[in-house]
C-alpha cells in the first residue's frame, strides 16, 4: 500500500514542511493498471501533471510515451535518454522558433487546431505529422479546457485536408473533455464527433491513424470514487460500438491519474483562530496553500482528502486557508470540511492523491518556504 511506504517514509524522517512524498511504486502501478484496461492503445504521459525526473525515468522504464507542451518539456525528456520519437508536441500553441527547434530535435508529431498554427508547423517541421484537436463538451470536469483549446468538427475536416495540400501528414484527431472528469458521456459524445471527422477524410482518401482521446480519466478525491474497470469496459465498448472494426489506433494522454494517487503532501498548522466568538467554523491556516501547490482548489475545483497526523478526536467545521498575505489564498471554505476540534499550530495534516499538479504550480510569492518534494520506490 502505497499510504503504508509514505508514512514509515514520514515517520522515520526528519523533514521541513510543507512536503511532497510520491511513491514510484504508485506511479507504475497506475500505468500497469491503465495498460492493462486499454491494452491496445498508446499511452502518452502528460508530462505538465508533475515533471520530476524520477517520475519520467519511472514510466519510460514502462514503456510509456510523453505529451510535452513546450520546449522545457522536450528538454527535460532528451535529457533522461526518452527517444524523440516517443514525444508529441500536443500543445496547440506553440512559437515559431520552437516548432523548428523541436522539429530539429527529432520530434515530428505535432497538434494543432487553427490555420495560423498549421501554417507555423508548414514552415518549420515540413513533412511533419499533425494531428488537430476538436473542441468538446466539458461539463462534469471538475477543471473544464473546453473553451480554450480545439476547433469545431467542420474546422478541423477542412484543416486535415489543408494539411495534406501542405505536405504535411494528417495522422490523427485529439479532444479532451476536461480535467477530473466525471462523466463517461463526454467521451461518448467526444468520440462520434472523430468517427464523423475520420469518415468524412477517409471520402476524401485521407485516413488516419489515430484517435487519441485525451486525458481526464479521474482519481479518487475527497468527493468522488473511481472505478477504472467499469469506466473502461464500458469505454471500450462504446468505442467498439462508434467505430467497429475501423483500422484505427487510440491514445490516451493521462496526467493526473498516473500520479495523484502516488502523491501525499504533508503540511504544518499555523494558526487556528476565529474572528468572532460567535462563529461556528474556526479558520485554520497552513504553511501551503494556493500560491504553494494548491492552485486546483482555486473556486475548490479540485476537493483533496484531507486527514491529520496522530489526532483522530472529534471534528467541527472549518475554513482553511495558506499562509500567504494575498486574500484570494483561501483554499476551502464554502465545502463542509472538519478537522479536530483541538487542532492547533504546530500539528499537521495530510492532502492525499496530490502528486499530480501540485509541485508544478509551486511560486515564490511572499518568500514562503516552497514546497519540497521526495520520491520513495
Amino acid at each position: 500500500m502505497t499510504m503504508n511506504n509514505i508514512e514509515k517514509f514520514l515517520k522515520n524522517s526528519n523533514l521541513e514542511y510543507p512536503l511532497l512524498v510520491m511513491d514510484l511504486s504508485k506511479v507504475s502501478d497506475s500505468y500497469k493498471k491503465l495498460k492493462k484496461a486499454f491494452p491496445y492503445y498508446k499511452i502518452y504521459y502528460a508530462v505538465k501533471a508533475n515533471p520530476a525526473k524520477e517520475i519520467l525515468n519511472c514510466l519510460k522504464n514502462q514503456g510509456s510515451y510523453f505529451d510535452v507542451s513546450s520546449k522545457n518539456e522536450i528538454n527535460l525528456c532528451l535529457s533522461e535518454s526518452i527517444d524523440p520519437s516517443f514525444l508529441s508536441f500536443g500543445n496547440t500553441v506553440k512559437k515559431e522558433k520552437d516548432i523548428l527547434w523541436a522539429y530539429k530535435k527529432g520530434i515530428k508529431l505535432f497538434a494543432f487546431d487553427s490555420i495560423e498554427e498549421l501554417n507555423k508547423i508548414e514552415k518549420n517541421a515540413k513533412n511533419a505529422q499533425v494531428f488537430c484537436r476538436l473542441q468538446v463538451p466539458n461539463q462534469g470536469a471538475n477543471w473544464p479546457l473546453s473553451k480554450k483549446f480545439g476547433c469545431s468538427k467542420e474546422m478541423a475536416k477542412k484543416l486535415l485536408i489543408e494539411a495534406k495540400k501542405k505536405n504535411l501528414s494528417p495522422v490523427g484527431v485529439s479532444f479532451h473533455v476536461g480535467s477530473q472528469q466525471t462523466n463517461i458521456n463526454r467521451w461518448v459524445e467526444s468520440l462520434k464527433l472523430c468517427f464523423d471527422v475520420y469518415s468524412y477524410l477517409k471520402e476524401n482518401n485521407i485516413f488516419l491513424d489515430f484517435i487519441n482521446i485525451g486525458g481526464g480519466i479521474p482519481v479518487n478525491y475527497f468527493d468522488f470514487n473511481f472505478d477504472l474497470k467499469i469506466f473502461s469496459k464500458k469505454l471500450n465498448m462504446e468505442i467498439k460500438n462508434i467505430f467497429g472494426d475501423a483500422p484505427i489506433n487510440f491514445i490516451l494522454e493521462p496526467g493526473r491519474f498516473l500520479v495523484a494517487e502516488a502523491g501525499v503532501i504533508e503540511s504544518e498548522v499555523i494558526l487556528v483562530s476565529k474572528k468572532n466568538n460567535k462563529d461556528k467554523k474556526r479558520w485554520v491556516y497552513l504553511d501551503i496553500g494556493r500560491f504553494g501547490g494548491l492552485a486546483e482548489t482555486e473556486s475548490e475545483a479540485i476537493r483533496y482528502k484531507i486527514t491529520t497526523v496522530n489526532n483522530n478526536s472529534e471534528c467541527s467545521p472549518v475554513n482553511i486557508a495558506g499562509p500567504s498575505c494575498d486574500g484570494a489564498d483561501i483554499i476551502y471554505e464554502k465545502y463542509n470540511y472538519q478537522l479536530p476540534k483541538n487542532l492547533k499550530s504546530g500539528d499537521r495534516v495530510r492532502f492525499h492523491s496530490a502528486g499530480a499538479y501540485t509541485s508544478v504550480y509551486v511560486s515564490d510569492f511572499n518568500g514562503l518556504q516552497r514546497l519540497r518534494e521526495y520520491f520513495i520506490e
